[in-house]
């Protein structure tokens, strides 16, 4: 079974989440006068090390 999240949760925390990101991102394109390729190559190396399996002994998310 995987994991859904519920309705209140998508339009609370998931899809603000998602827009805040979006806006820091393009700040970063911005200051940094870089192609937007760029960032996204920084995103996809954020979620390659969600996806990787964490050391045994927690997690650093201060929320969980």
């Amino acid at each position: 079974m995987t994991w859904q999240p519920t309705q209140e949760q998508v339009d609370k925390i998931i899809l603000p989440g998602m827009q805040d990101i979006a806006q820091q991102c393009a700040c970063y394109i911005n200051e940094l006068k870089c192609p937007p390729e760029f960032v996204a190559v920084m995103l996809r190396d954020i979620a390659d090390a969600f996806e990787a399996p964490l050391v045994e002994g927690g997690s650093d998310c201060s929320c969980c």
